[in-house]
């Protein structure tokens, strides 16, 4: 065997007898039927070493031995990273714990993400890395590149043959025009100018009298293609486009029961009960002079509808009215037929541009979360503000009564060292120091690591500081889409699923051509959830503004955390976190609207309340100051056994112990079924682990919010689970599809009232309650 220096470059093959490298076309994947059939694969290997001056010995590629004594002598030439590279990957599967379906995970399942671009980039990274690491890239990735980019040759066809009649067309009215003016060229310059004070639809493919094809970002309409929009299934209003409501007062039709309304709820003391979510689906717009349609991809990406409850209970009085809230938005998309660079986690910011966000608060889209009594650190305090938030970093503000948009910002617009472009949608609020705490992540340079830089900060409704606002820490950490995080009295929790942009260990190093596509480029264009990867909780001491620990445990992921508080264990503080958790990201993929719409939807993955216990801090922090390799594993019990999705507690337990929580769940004779999605409200006891359980045959619940007794204060002698759930119920009972505001008591979820709606609500993501009617 030469002893000669291997040249160090990317095309070097491995020197490794255990696995052949093995060069092949696209189409070379798809016939082979079994890992035996690589003769041509080798015969081609073959060449293509013979061609880069390698031989083979023993089964070994080296370099021959006059180029290795020429390469010894000087440090090879590198080759130009490719944009994207992908290192060796095997092909995983899992089991859909509900039905013991064995399915393939694929190299990208980030839901409503991704341009056409994405998936060939990918194959073709794929191909190039298989020759560069010596590995077989996984063959959905490259069949679907091979799929997109045969679907992009086809739109191109169409747009030529689009274009061809359009010159044609032009063409005979330019001679119309001439004869008709006397004048050469006259006419071909007004329609010139005619066509160009058009629209250009730019990401959408359709030609008259042909079906329509829109870019990747949006599913076929379901005008377009009634197989994706199935009206048999029984929830399919949930996920159609809303109604906006100017003012209206439903009647309040109370329920017999041992308790009422005006001794539950605020009796002269009224409040609000606000909900955001998804509330535009589909769209029309002209095309050729016809309608064209086009829907969304996922429920996430819907354009937001804002709804408003002005509840008084001892009147037994309800006004309700709802807006869109994006508007300015929905106009640009119905023009380019393409929904900006706006996606499932996005930065408005960059495709609007700050003066444009700022002077046009409708042209954003913050679907996910509404947040009353928002401080902003610009004060006074009497006049709160009502916030709008998703998955970004940008803050929408509107009218606490009107609904309408007021102004739009990023984080980064309070104070410039909150930078960053992704922040979680359910920022945390601190009830006793009256702050609200979050995160900016940003990547730059660090996503060449495979890292990103969390910022935390808090801001208050006064700040005698300028610019407002207190940086907390910033860590370092796999960059990943947190919902939410978990907050005490002393520390910040973060927790970073393996549900990020990165393939194993080696892709992390090469990971910064992701964002060569623009300076802002969403973060999930590819996102991955690795099986085989960890979990880290990242504890932050709020005093000393520093993380302190990290604890790793093994995959999960999660969308909404309960509660968090302090405990003495052993004499020393640990933190207990409850979230709602799921073995891996499969549920982000059941809620694409293809999934939701049509009659084959399979069950949902369960999930289950976990309570880790991040154990001994002090002690976990000083082996983590000396030491940062040895992380301690949190342990953790199932609290359920069903799911409890968009729980909620009692909101006067924040960061407190708590023994009740309210969420969504499927019943039980039902979870293993197709087409089924949440259908009750259940109230968990996470101590003895019982619960109580509301639900109505035809009824869907969206996420139940708990307001606690108007005299009740944290350490009062009020049971914590004392007061009123508020829930928007979508009823398909009847031929017309329609909502009701549903008020349950917190304790046993009896019914005490419902406020009946002639319009149906879209299933929404979150919403909250005040007290403050602002009007």
């Amino acid at each position: 065997m030469s002893t000669a220096a291997t040249p160090q470059h990317t095309t070097t093959p491995p020197t490794s007898p255990a696995r052949k490298k093995v060069w092949k076309t696209v189409e070379a994947y798809e016939a082979e039927d079994s890992p035996t059939r690589i003769s041509e694969g080798e015969r081609r290997e073959h060449e293509i070493a013979e061609e880069q001056g390698f031989e083979e010995s023993a089964g070994v590629y080296e370099p021959k031995e006059e180029q290795a004594e020429e390469e010894a002598g000087h440090e090879a030439e590198k080759k130009p990273v490719p944009d994207v590279v992908w290192v060796e990957e095997e092909q995983h599967t899992a089991i859909r714990a509900s039905t013991g379906e064995v399915f393939h995970i694929p190299g990208s399942v980030a839901p409503g993400t991704g341009t056409a671009a994405g998936p060939i980039a990918t194959a073709k990274a794929a191909l190039h890395a298989a020759e560069v690491y010596d590995t077989q890239p996984p063959i959905e990735v490259v069949k679907r590149g091979k799929e997109v980019l045969e679907e992009q040759e086809r739109d191109q066809r169409h747009r030529d043959e689009d274009e061809q009649q359009l010159q044609e067309r032009r063409e005979e009215r330019r001679h119309a025009a001439e004869d008709e003016a006397g004048a050469e060229g006259r006419g071909e310059e007004k329609l010139n100018e005619k066509e160009e004070a058009k629209p250009r639809l730019e990401g959408v493919t359709s030609r008259e009298g042909v079906e329509v094809t829109t870019s990747t970002w949006y599913n076929v309409s379901q005008r377009t293609d009634p197989s994706l929009y199935d009206p048999t299934v029984p929830y399919i209003t949930g996920f159609s486009n809303g109604t906006e409501i100017t003012v209206m007062t439903p009647s309040l039709s109370p329920q017999p029961s041992r308790k009422t309304l005006s001794t539950t709820t605020p009796g002269s003391k009224a409040g609000a009960l606000y909900r955001n979510g998804p509330g535009v689906f589909d769209l029309e717009y002209r095309r050729h002079r016809q309608i064209a349609n086009m829907s969304f991809a996922h429920w996430f990406d819907g354009l937001p509808l804002v709804h408003r409850f002005e509840i008084d209970g001892e009147n037994k009085r309800v006004e309700y009215r709802s807006r869109f809230t994006a508007n300015s938005l929905e106009q640009m998309v119905r023009e380019h037929a393409e929904k900006g660079k706006r996606e499932y986690v996005s930065d408005n910011k960059a495709w609007l541009g700050a003066q444009k966000m700022q002077a046009d608060p409708a042209a954003v889209c913050a679907n996910l979360a509404i947040h009353p009594n928002f401080p902003l650190g610009q004060g006074p305090a009497s006049h709160p503000h009502l916030i709008c938030t998703s998955h970004s970093s940008v803050l929408q503000e509107i009218d606490p009564v009107t609904l309408i948009p007021k102004h739009a910002m990023m984080y980064a617009d309070i104070n410039p060292q909150f930078k960053g472009t992704v922040s979680a949608t359910n920022p945390c609020r601190d009830p006793k120091k009256n702050v609200i705490v979050n995160y900016a992540m940003e990547v730059g340079g660090l996503l060449q690591q495979g890292k990103a830089r969390y910022t935390f900060f808090e801001v208050e409704d006064v700040d005698r500081f300028s610019p407002p606002g207190l940086t907390l820490a910033s860590i370092t950490a796999g960059p990943t889409s947190a919902h939410s995080f978990a907050l005490t009295e002393h520390y910040i929790v973060l927790v970073v699923y393996p549900y990020t942009t990165t393939w194993r260990d080696g892709l992390k190093k090469m990971l910064l051509p992701w964002t060569r596509h623009g300076h802002a480029t969403p973060l999930a264009r590819e996102m991955y959830f690795d099986p085989e990867g960890h979990t880290t909780f990242h504890v932050i001491d709020r005093n000393r503004r520093e993380e302190i620990s990290v604890y790793r445990t093994g995959p999960l992921f999660s969308l909404n955390m309960l509660n968090a508080f302090e405990y003495l264990s052993d004499g020393q503080e640990s933190i207990i976190i409850d979230m709602n958790a799921y073995d891996d990201d499969e549920i982000l993929r059941c809620w694409e609207l293809a999934n939701l719409r049509t009659a084959e939807m399979l069950p949902w993955p369960a999930a289950t309340v976990r309570r880790y216990i991040l154990s001994k801090i002090p002690e976990a922090a000083t082996v983590y100051k000396f030491d940062k390799k040895k992380l301690p594993l949190p342990s953790y019990t199932h609290r359920t056994d069903y799911t409890l999705e968009f729980p909620r507690i009692n909101p006067l337990c924040r960061m407190g112990r708590h023994r009740y929580a309210w969420g969504l769940s499927i019943h039980p004779e039902k979870r293993h079924l197709t087409n089924v999605v949440w259908d009750q409200i259940v109230k968990a006891d996470l101590e003895d682990k019982t619960k109580v359980e509301w639900r109505e045959e035809g009824c869907y619940p969206g996420e139940p919010i708990m307001v606690p007794h108007p005299e009740a204060e944290p350490g009062s002698n009020h049971p914590e689970d004392e007061g009123v759930i508020l829930s928007v119920v979508l009823d398909t009972r009847k031929s017309v599809h329609t909502s009701f505001l549903l008020f349950l008591d917190a304790t046993l979820l009896e019914e005490l009232g419902r406020a009946p709606l002639p319009v149906h609500i879209p299933f929404g993501i979150h919403g909250a309650w005040t007290y403050q009617l602002h009007g």
